[in-house]
């Protein structure tokens, strides 16, 4: 009997994981095990809400009543009405599309839940945040991991769950190289303003000094690389984090446009709004500083048109195919 090598049969297990949905199978997917864990526990999937959230009948638990989990390191894009019925979702396109696939991976299954702190949980809703594995072939798979490869979440880096981040930064910008999902379908959710004309991101993440005291030293630069201007008003630009309404970050107000050549810059803090330069109104940095080590933290900008494609982005640092 012959047996593939281990990158060969991890690509093979990858393949059979995406192709219900249609999906570029990701050139490589994660097994390791939860070495670093300090939580692990084991259930069955009952509802996928949505891309990166789901609900979790937790064997052992002493409980009934699913837990609700968010997903660690992955940023799907929202939705505004959830179903167990896929056909009824509705929400950021590809946010659906997020969605859906995750179901067709793990929706009814049996699945790991691991983090680094068993008491790691996301924002005011207080859900537990867990990396999630699924089995097959043998092998637990890391789910978040298959999302980010498949072009339908962004990396949202942590510096405290931080086991996954250099592996979703490298998945993410293999995807974007490759034109996966949302980085290489620029009209699935319709045809957005000037959909052929070239934009570039670019952010400045590490503001001059003292970053704390230099919140408007943090920015965003959307260029025109094409020939026509191109209208920006209600595009939106965000970074990783959930941050504005349904995560849409910064909206771009009415009437702003960027000329052939030209280019317009966010600053992420307070100030008035000039034809070139616009305000995001935040208080505080939220660009994440470059780390080494076992953290390797990065973050990136990313500019979606009114009707929810990514048009542009910046992702940083570099970790594959950039």
């Amino acid at each position: 009997m012959s047996v593939l090598p281990r990158s060969r049969r991890l690509r093979t297990l990858a393949v059979s994981l995406t192709a219900a949905a249609g999906l570029v199978a990701p050139a490589l997917v994660t097994t390791a095990g939860p070495a670093q864990a300090a939580s692990v526990a084991y259930g069955k999937v009952v509802f996928v809400a949505d891309g990166d959230t789901i609900d979790v009948d937790i064997a052992g638990d002493g409980s009934s009543r699913p837990a609700r989990v968010r997903y660690i390191g992955i940023q799907a894009m929202e939705l505004s009405a959830y179903s167990h019925t896929l056909s009824k979702l509705r929400g950021d396109c590809w946010g659906v599309a997020a969605a859906r696939n995750l179901h067709s991976l793990i929706n009814g299954k049996k699945v790991r839940l691991s983090s680094r702190r068993a008491s790691s949980a996301s924002g005011a809703n207080v859900r537990p945040r867990r990396h999630v594995a699924v089995m097959s072939g043998g092998q637990w798979v890391d789910t978040g991991a298959l999302q980010v490869s498949a072009g339908l979440a962004l990396p949202d880096l942590l510096p405290d769950e931080y086991t996954h981040n250099l592996d979703y930064m490298r998945r993410a910008q293999e995807a974007a190289a490759a034109g996966v999902g949302m980085w290489g379908n620029s009209s699935l959710c319709g045809e957005g303003p000037n959909q052929t004309e070239p934009l570039k991101v670019t952010v400045n993440w590490d503001a001059e000094g003292n970053d704390a005291a230099n919140v408007n030293g943090e920015w965003i630069d959307i260029e025109n690389l094409g020939t026509v201007p191109v209208p920006l008003g209600g595009w939106w630009v965000r970074d990783a984090a959930y941050r504005g309404y349904k995560a849409h970050g910064y909206t771009i107000p009415a009437g702003v446009q960027v000329e052939p050549g030209a280019s317009i810059r966010i600053h992420v803090g307070r100030g008035d709004n000039t034809a070139n330069r616009l305000y995001w109104g935040l208080g505080e940095n939220i660009f994440a500083n470059v780390t080494g080590g076992a953290q390797s933290m990065g973050d990136g900008a990313w500019l979606f048109d009114p009707k929810g494609d990514l048009r542009a982005w910046d992702m940083y640092p570099c970790r594959a195919a950039c």
